[in-house]
């Protein structure tokens, strides 16, 4: 088979020749990273703008630019009853495409200007459920004290953490799980008080180091006494950004020269693809946690018996096609949360028999946003098959130019990257860059910082610092501060 986007020959395995039949639908003609990205296109977790509430008026941060041509709802405003959904229903048409129809109601029908659920002292979290006291969290649920992270689950007390698990006490870390007090720590588990470490398990007090496995007072992967380990230790992790720096560029060298894994799978049975953790019979799964009998996915946690989705949370049971979901039973639809019996939908939270809705919550047996008894809905809705099956789109995703977002401005760039000319070659949006001038009277460039954390007075948070790397100004929070002081760490760059 040819992927009629990118040209790619692939054929399908007879695992996914039984899924597809499973659940009901043709192979669409597209490789596994062309299916990703038309998926993902729809998903905006990093890219946040400052707008209006088209409600109240009020300024917010939302990850709708202000000239997006969607309406968009302040987070409270939107889950509050001061609106209803079904205000903006219509009747399916039948001698108009569905796809066309679906997009009039999403350009009408209010959008939260966050996808953030149940937040406790996190307002400006996005893709996120149940987190408190965090800031900046994206795609991650369930944390606490967290600040600057991206797909990351049940942390604690964690800065950049990145695709990472039940970690505490933790700076500048990535696929790595049950970790406590690390910094620099990548593809590890279960170590503590660990440095600039890579492909680590069961370790302490441990700097400089690769490939170890219960090890102790170890720098750049020799054995010290407990003694030689504390000297050396406070040389190297002096609090000073210029020391920091040498461990990082020594690292570097170090991963440069070790041993690399084919997998970085852990407690599997019968699992291909990689970062997969404590699951069963998952095929072709990436960055996945405590699943079973899923495949062809990304980003999964606690899955089971899904297929061709991405971004699949806690719970969630028999998806198929569905993008930043908590779901049973659901196909062909994103950001669905706590939702059953989804199809062909966006934005739907606690309802159940949705099909081709938009942005509405705690309903049930709805089309367009149209009430319907359960009766009038099965009998629609198999009307509603047959007509898409006689347009070619019954088993096709959403065309990937209905996404509110330019290609750049998803989570689809940063898995897929693609210029402007391939991504609008292959029928994606895009949005040019704009010059942004910030209003900030106070800017210092990171290099005039003093080099020790120690040094830093608490006026830096009336400050805007220049990034040493991008050039740009970012500022520095309260919550923060205390963590780099508590821990040691000098930060210069955004």
């Amino acid at each position: 088979m040819t992927c009629k986007v990118c040209g790619t020959k692939y054929s399908l395995s007879e695992g996914e020749t039984k899924n597809y039949a499973k659940f009901g639908y043709d192979p669409p003609p597209l490789c596994f990273a062309c299916t990703q990205k038309q998926r993902v296109c729809f998903r905006n977790g990093r890219t946040l703008y400052r707008r209006k509430c088209d409600f109240s008026g009020e300024t917010i941060v939302s990850m709708y630019a202000p000239d997006s041509p969607y309406t968009i709802y302040k987070q409270d405003i939107w889950w509050s009853d001061q609106w209803d959904p079904l205000t903006y229903g219509k009747e399916y048409d039948f001698n108009r495409p569905f796809f066309e129809q679906f997009k009039e109601l999403s350009l009408q029908s209010p959008h939260s200007t966050l996808t953030n659920i149940n937040p406790d002292n996190s307002e400006y979290c996005n893709m996120c459920e149940g987190n408190r006291n965090c800031y900046l969290t994206i795609g991650g649920d369930f944390n606490e004290d967290c600040l600057y992270g991206n797909f990351n689950m049940h942390n604690r007390d964690v800065v950049d953490c990145d695709t990472s698990n039940d970690n505490e006490a933790c700076f500048f870390i990535l696929n790595s799980f049950d970790c406590y007090g690390c910094r620099f720590t990548f593809d590890s588990k279960n170590c503590s008080d660990c440095s600039f470490v890579s492909d680590c398990m069961g370790c302490s007090d441990c700097i400089l180091c690769t490939n170890q496995r219960n090890k102790s007072f170890c720098i750049l992967n020799e054995q010290l006494t407990k003694e030689e380990f504390a000297q050396r230790k406070s040389d190297l992790m002096n609090g000073t950004y210029s020391m920091q720096q040498k461990n990082w560029e020594e690292f570097l060298k170090l991963l440069s020269k070790r041993a690399v894994k084919a997998t970085h799978n852990v407690s599997c049975e019968d699992c291909a693809g990689d970062y997969i953790k404590g699951s069963k019979n998952c095929v072709n799964c990436f960055d996945a946690s405590d699943c079973e009998d899923c495949m062809n996915m990304i980003f999964l946690s606690k899955t089971k018996d899904s297929f061709n989705s991405g971004f699949i949370g806690d719970t969630s049971e028999l998806c198929y096609n569905m993008q930043a979901a908590i779901a049973y039973g659901s196909t062909h639809s994103f950001t669905v949360f706590e939702s059953k019996f989804i199809e062909y939908s966006e934005h739907i939270f606690h309802s159940e028999y949705m099909f081709g809705c938009s942005n509405v919550k705690k309903k049930k047996y709805c089309i367009l946003n149209t009430q319907y008894s359960e009766k009038e809905y099965k009998d629609l809705r198999v009307k509603i098959i047959e007509h898409m099956k006689s347009t070619g789109e019954w088993g096709q995703y959403f065309p990937r130019s209905f996404s509110c977002f330019g290609y750049n401005e998803s989570t689809a760039s940063e898995i897929f990257p693609m210029s402007k000319k391939e991504a609008m070659g292959q029928g994606f949006n895009w949005r040019d860059e704009e010059d942004i001038k910030l209003d900030v009277e106070k800017v210092i460039p990171a290099s005039d910082l003093p080099d020790s954390i120690e040094d830093i007075p608490d006026d830096i948070l009336n400050w805007a610092i220049r990034c040493e790397k991008t050039n740009k100004p970012f500022k520095l929070i309260n919550q923060e501060l205390k963590f780099y002081r508590t821990h040691r760490i000098p930060r210069r760059a955004l």
